[in-house]
């Protein structure tokens, strides 16, 4: 009996951790040189779910040279710009070269989010889109940038599966110490005959 406790610890601990490794999964990481006036596009497939009945959020996380003090005085980090596209806008921003001008069509592209003159650590939760196509753009003349870049999507089954890997553990526990309590037992049966 207490191997078979031993045994369904083991297994709900192990569950619990393969539901964790699923609850929190990265679909896009990279780390770039963004050369001097120009942008790097990066492109997220987030159609197939790892837990298709988990309610997933997708997360944004950009991280580059942010502001510092070096000898007192503050230096003003990497400046970029990002955009968050759909296909459709982000075909007419690519045709157009990003700019907003000439030809009427391209003024109507719309980023799905839009943040200039970016620096240091930014985070954001995305809509619900299958597609996710992020562009990094240095305007930098001078100097390139180093920029890192991830998409992860995150459920809310991670808290449930520490419980269960918390269980799991504790039944393991709890089938390995009754196994030393019928040791100790037999021995002192032992020792009265």
């Amino acid at each position: 009996m207490t191997k078979q406790i031993v045994v369904i610890g083991v297994v709900i601990a192990l569950f619990g951790a393969y539901l964790f490794s699923l609850s929190s999964v990265t679909v896009l990481s990279e780390f770039d040189v963004i050369p001097v006036n120009s942008f790097i596009t990066y492109y997220a497939d987030v159609q197939t779910l790892p837990l298709p009945m988990a309610n997933y959020r997708l997360e944004l996380l950009n991280t580059n040279q942010g502001p510092e003090f070096i000898d007192g005085i503050e230096t003003r980090g990497d400046v970029i710009d990002l955009y968050v596209f759909d296909d459709e806008n982000y075909r007419i921003f690519k045709g157009c070269g990003g700019e907003r001008g000439g030809d009427e069509s391209c003024t109507d592209w719309e980023p799905i989010i839009q943040e200039l003159k970016l620096t240091g650590t930014y985070k954001r939760m995305l809509p619900e889109i299958e597609n996710v196509t992020v562009v990094v753009w240095n305007h930098n003349m001078e100097e390139t940038v180093e920029n890192s870049i991830s998409i992860r999507l995150e459920s809310n089954y991670s808290g449930i599966a520490n419980i269960l890997v918390i269980i799991g553990l504790l039944v393991f526990y709890i089938g390995a110490s009754r196994k030393e309590e019928k040791i100790v037992n037999k021995r002192r049966k032992e020792r009265k005959e």
